[in-house]
Parts: structure tokens; sequence; C-alpha cells
């Protein structure tokens, strides 16, 4: 910890007004106060020299929870610490999973659209079958019709043919009768 770190403390009296208010049984130089005051009366930290000074500031900082930047404690602070990293691996978490979810879609969507294309492939050549089917299908229905036709025409014929006949076989019937001339 630095001594810059602490903040003021305008509610602490100055070393001079507590040496004055407390008069201790002995002398007390001014160096060896823990904690000594500057002339606006803010609180200075000494920068300790040994380590049983450096020790002494520490707990006593700790105890009574003077923390740097303000009046947050040591446990605020790490706290908010916490927090915000806690909030920041959430962030970074969710990121990598919107990221993830987004390349899922994006497979998804692919694959559907790859599905959907051989689909139309499918529907094309099956349209190209059932068309070459439906053509195959009306020229064999013309040929039937036209075969019809014809063979309706033959009938027709054949018939006119075979009313023509009857007279004819009339006529040589009715010359049989007759005889022959001879």
């Amino acid at each position: 910890m630095y001594p810059a770190e602490l903040a003021s403390f305008p509610y602490l009296s100055s070393a001079t007004s507590a040496a004055n208010s407390f008069k201790p049984h002995y002398q007390v130089a001014p160096d060896d106060f823990l904690f000594q005051y500057n002339e606006s009366n803010n609180l200075l930290v000494p920068q300790a020299t040994s380590s049983y000074y450096q020790q002494q500031v520490a707990h006593l900082v700790h105890e009574a929870g003077l923390l740097p930047f303000g009046n947050k404690s040591n446990s605020d602070e790490s706290d908010d610490y916490q927090q915000h990293s806690l909030a920041e691996e959430r962030r970074k978490r969710r990121m990598i999973s919107n990221r993830e979810s987004a390349r899922r879609s994006r497979m998804r969507k692919q694959k559907q659209l790859s599905e959907l294309w051989a689909q139309v492939v499918h529907l094309r050549s099956a349209n190209r079958q059932l068309l070459d089917q439906l053509n195959h299908v009306i020229r064999d229905c013309d040929r039937v019709l036209r075969d019809n036709s014809d063979l309706r025409d033959e009938q027709a014929r054949l018939q006119k043919q075979l009313e023509e006949l009857p007279v004819a076989v009339e006529n040589t019937e009715e010359g049989n009768v007759m005889g022959p001339s001879t």
C-alpha cells in the first residue's frame, strides 16, 4: 500500500491536538507517532522503513477499514473486482455462446438450403419425366384417335359394300333361278 493511496480523514484530530488533550506521563517524540497529520489536518501515513512499522501500518489500516480510493473496504473492492470479473466472464461466455449459436444457425440454414436445392433438382427431374410421359400418352392418344377414325372410315366403307352386296347377290340368285339360257 502506498502512502498516497489513503484519503484524508477530517474527522480524526491532529496529532498535536491529541497530544495536548491526552498528556502522557512519558515523553513522545513527534516522529514516533504511527499516523501523522499535515498542516491541513489530513492523515498522513509515513513511509515506514522497517518491516515492523510496515506490518503495524498494514494491520491498523486493515482493522480500521481504511482503504485507498475512498470509503471502500478490501472486501468491497474485492467484491467489486470479482463482480466485474464475473460479469466480464459472463459477457465473454455469452459472446462465445452467441457466436456458436450463430454458427449453428448458419449451418442449419445452409443445410436447409441444400436440402431445398436437392428437392428442386428432384422435383424438376420428376416434372421432366411426367412431361415426357404426358407427351408419350398424348402421342399415343392421337395415334389411337387416328386409328379409330381410320377404322370408322373402313367400317363405313365395308358397311356400304355390304349393303351393295345383297343387291348383287339377289341379282345372281335371280339369274340362277332363270337358269342359263343355254
